[in-house]
């Protein structure tokens, strides 16, 4: 629209008076409030410089970057098509990071040792642990120490023999916690939470979430990166809920009932935050309830709905039992530590059938996540079993699809704290609407190939990665750096930053980067080679 604007005036431009319709849904209600409230030219005229920035600055990264790598790599003859991009090759770079590490593990050999101890009230576990122990910090410390891991064979095998049949004694400590359901959904925490319970790709995800947003009219604009909801939308959340109430899903219409008639909907910030409103809201269920869905659209559905109804729920409330056996020898004091938890009240788990204390999150086989037998105040317990565990450090997981919207949202730095991420959102790599399909992309060029939920990277990618850093254009291999483009660019769409500044600073990093290629005066390019032992023939 504002190019036909632009260019019906010719030299000059119309000045015709110009008014923005702005949805948060497609339901015929929320289109009335939208013409009710319409919006001036000049309001939206940042987000429309910050949208156009953003189209120009990846334009001219990608065709004038790909057409310097290409050059560069068609040097000595053929045509090497090597394509770049603003947001693609920093993404690249993540995973290419990820799988550099992993080749370069060493895995090494460690040893556990478990415990089973006899009270009178039945047997329970415990895992040997140091007290003594410190995590080290600093440059090059080892991240595989741990209290419980012990490095060598004989000596976790000597401790072993000597506990075995020795009574101890038991000190243990119990404190309520609770735990709170997670925020509404933005696209990439909706798309990361589909592709890790069903394996939806991202694109796939922002494909369902359209259509029950434009076809079915059942949820609000998808392509939001805010978790909260405005702050004056109180009575239209009592509203949905009363509709969730009176629909036919029946695993869900009670707690939605429940909510009501407890009062469990209340005006908290955690929900309702004007400060956390960008453009658009958390996606949530509209007042319309659907039909016809497939059955891929109805799993997304239930996601959003359980996570929205969740939102305004009481807190899982827990008791943590933490419990230390120490067996005292003549020389020497081994100590052994069991947790418990138990889930006292289900509180917004329920609405996720998490009614059972053994599937209490983070729950571990002979760790936590059970009823521990009681022991009596002085009661001497008898160290019946003693087992020493051989186990190997393991390396980093390569990403999933989920993991690496996740890295993209930080810029390269694995965010798992909701409040952190929402901090670093702003200095991420593409917006919510665009990371599926920078991903896609990166598929498609066979910069990278899906393997089950792994994203592997190919032969090219590491080609393409050791270009970069030899040429050393950064601004492409670093996603912190990327990272602040976007940050710019969120800077714009608040008319805190102008156009002309921002497209001044992407058109002299292109022509660095176009520079570095054309100078590059040396025969190879610096990297981490492979030497091959065998002689060429």
């Amino acid at each position: 629209f504002r190019l036909i604007e632009q260019y019906a005036g010719g030299a000059k431009p119309l000045n015709k008076p110009v008014q923005r319709l702005w949805l948060q849904s497609m339901t015929p209600q929320a289109i009335r409030d939208g013409f009710d409230r319409l919006r001036s030219d000049e309001q939206m005229r940042p987000l429309a410089d910050a949208a156009r920035s953003r189209s120009e600055a990846d334009w001219l990264v990608g065709i004038n970057g790909t057409r310097a790598m290409t050059a560069f790599n068609s040097r000595d003859g053929g045509f090497f098509l090597t394509t770049v991009g603003r947001v693609q090759t920093p993404t690249l770079a993540i995973v290419v990071e990820r799988e550099e590490k992993i080749r370069a593990f060493r895995s090494r050999d460690y040893w556990e040792i478990h415990g089973t101890f006899g009270a009178q009230a039945g047997q329970y576990p415990g895992k040997w642990f140091d007290p003594a122990f410190k995590k080290p910090t600093g440059e090059g410390a080892d991240a595989e120490q741990k209290a419980d891991r012990l490095w060598d064979e004989a000596s976790a095998q000597a401790i072993a023999q000597a506990v075995r049949g020795q009574p101890a004694t038991v000190s243990e400590e119990s404190k309520p916690t609770t735990q709170a359901s997670g925020l509404l959904y933005d696209l990439t925490s909706l798309q990361r939470e589909a592709n890790g319970r069903f394996g939806f790709s991202a694109k796939t995800t922002l494909a369902l979430a359209q259509s029950l947003y434009e076809k079915h009219k059942a949820l609000t604009y998808p392509r939001t990166d805010s978790r909260a909801l405005p702050e004056d939308y109180l009575p239209t959340v009592r509203d949905t809920f009363a509709v969730l109430a009176a629909s036919p899903m029946g695993h869900l219409a009670p707690y939605a009932k429940q909510a009501l008639e407890q009062g469990y909907i209340k005006p908290t910030k955690r929900v309702f935050d004007n400060s956390k409103v960008s453009d658009h809201f958390a996606i949530i269920p509209t007042l319309q309830t659907p039909s016809g869905l497939s059955e891929a659209e109805q799993k997304l559905y239930d996601l959003v709905v359980r996570r929205f109804l969740a939102v305004f729920f009481p807190s899982a409330e827990f008791q943590v039992t933490t419990r230390i056996t120490t067996v005292k020898l003549p020389t020497v004091e081994h100590h052994f530590k069991t947790e418990g938890k138990v889930l006292v009240k289900p509180g917004w788990m329920a609405i996720y059938g998490k009614e059972a204390a053994d599937e209490v999150a983070d729950a571990k086989e002979g760790d936590k996540g059970q009823n521990l037998v009681a022991v009596a105040a002085g009661e001497r317990v008898r160290t019946e079993q003693a087992e020493v565990k051989p186990l190997k450090t393991r390396p980093p997981a390569r990403y999933s699809e989920a993991t690496l919207l996740g890295a993209m949202e930080g810029a390269g730095k694995l965010v798992d704290d909701d409040e952190l991420r929402s901090a670093m959102q702003e200095k991420g790599l593409g917006t919510p609407a665009t990371r599926a399909a920078v991903i896609e992309g990166l598929l498609t060029e066979k910069y990278m190939l899906r393997d089950g939920r792994e994203l592997i990277p190919t032969a090219k990618a590491f080609q393409l990665m050791t270009l970069l850093r030899g040429l050393g254009v950064e601004e492409l291999s670093k996603p912190e750096l990327t990272g602040e483009w976007e940050y710019k660019l969120s800077q714009m769409e608040r008319g805190q930053l102008s156009r002309a500044a921002f497209m001044q600073e992407i058109a002299a990093m292109t022509e660095h980067m176009v520079k570095k290629a054309k100078e590059y005066d040396r025969d190879t390019v610096p990297g981490n080679y492979a030497t091959l032992h065998t002689p060429c023939p």
